[in-house]
């Protein structure tokens, strides 16, 4: 099993649920139709601060999902569905 971690930090940093909605929203479907994908998991910090967990059966089913050329749209689109600020770590 591989682990992608991806960590953001969030204004107003008590939106962090409202993030995950817009996260979960837009890239839930995708990753459920990519190979390889298991589940996602989400750690809250009072900071603002969000350590996403993407659960994938291999590192080649990890690296391929990784080079979709839809992961711009699907950024384009979590920054639309959020109404707040976020910067990846």
């Amino acid at each position: 099993m591989e682990i992608e971690r991806i960590s953001f930090i969030l204004t107003p940093k008590d939106r962090l649920d409202d993030f995950i909605k817009a996260d979960t929203a837009v890239w839930e479907p995708w990753l459920q139709q990519q190979r390889g994908y298991l589940r996602k998991t989400y750690q809250r910090y009072p900071t603002g601060r969000v350590d996403i967990r993407i659960y994938w059966d291999s590192r080649k089913n990890l690296d391929q999902a990784a080079k979709s050329p839809e992961i711009p749209v699907l950024d384009v689109k979590l920054q639309a569905a959020f109404l707040g600020v976020f910067q990846r770590l």
